[in-house]
């Protein structure tokens, strides 16, 4: 399989890629770089937008603007203007911690957790933005998180979930309401190198899962199976989404965070690795409009 540089930026922190299919935009955030890039699928031109806070996801909206979860909880981006404007407050009291990875759940709901910005790692739980009434609000649903990344739903009522340190892939129940439902089973990864990071699911079901530390992404088969790796020529990768047309792109961000910035390998940059499989179209934030 042939992997290549989609996108060359040197990213600290690459990370959240997420195919847009309405706006034909592969989007992705660089962290520590506050900033927020994407790739149109049209001309293959990057453009990107400097924020005053640190993103740690996104997922499409509409009309070009993009549901960010941050440092200081759920804000709205107009990627035209540049403009961000707040949705819903986390954490206020807890200015050491940040948002990290997140998606939107079956229904539409952006769900993401927090992390501490430096050691000792401090639990933190995954959140879920909802109504509530006439506004939105972060509500708590799966606690005791050190390094809350990659999501997935197989199925409505299941989800995929990483939380890197334990190097496990967990199983959870998922109620359409109320919290994160009990562990039904866990991938462990433990024997691999790396920590698994970001994640998407196949069309045939199948976990594609980024390895920060590992030089690669490696895909799995529901009951755990090791079926595929996809080598990188860069140690820290960070997340995955298939993109394109056909959904038969694989994207990869990378990270260059604490490597030499001497050396000369592409740390940072997006790749992309074409027709290993089909994704599954991501889910747009649901609303309601602000």
């Amino acid at each position: 399989m042939h992997v290549e540089i989609a996108e060359p930026s040197r990213l600290q922190l690459g990370e959240g890629a997420l195919w847009d299919p309405a706006g034909e935009r592969l989007y992705w955030i660089g962290i520590e770089d506050r900033r927020v890039l994407w790739l149109e699928q049209g001309t293959g031109t990057a453009s990107s937008v400097q924020l005053d806070t640190m993103p740690g996801t996104l997922v499409p909206y509409r009309d070009g603007r993009v549901l960010l979860a941050t440092e200081r909880g759920f804000e709205l981006l107009d990627t035209a203007s540049g403009t961000l404007g707040p949705v819903a407050e986390v954490e206020a009291d807890r200015p050491h911690r940040r948002m990290n990875d997140g998606k939107c759940d079956p229904y539409g709901r952006l769900l993401a957790g927090t992390m501490t910005l430096a050691e000792p790692r401090e639990p933190g739980p995954l959140y879920r933005l909802e109504p509530d009434g006439g506004t939105l609000r972060a509500v708590p649903v799966l606690d005791g998180l050190a390094i809350p990344n990659g999501l997935a739903w197989p199925e409505p009522d299941r989800l995929w979930y990483i939380d890197t340190p334990t190097r496990r892939i967990d199983l959870y129940e998922y109620p359409e309401h109320g919290p994160v439902g009990p562990l039904v089973r866990s991938i462990d990864t433990s024997e691999l190198p790396g920590d698994p990071d970001g994640m998407t699911l196949d069309r045939d079901g199948n976990l594609w899962v980024a390895f920060w530390g590992g030089s690669s992404v490696r895909c799995f088969a529901p009951d755990g199976a090791l079926l595929e790796t996809v080598e990188l020529p860069v140690p820290q990768v960070t997340s995955v989404a298939f993109g394109g047309p056909e959904l038969d792109r694989l994207y990869i961000t990378t990270a260059a965070t604490g490597l030499d910035p001497a050396d000369p390998a592409p740390h940072g940059a997006l790749f992309r690795c074409d027709h290993l499989a089909t994704g599954r179209p991501a889910v747009p934030w649901a609303g309601p409009a602000v």
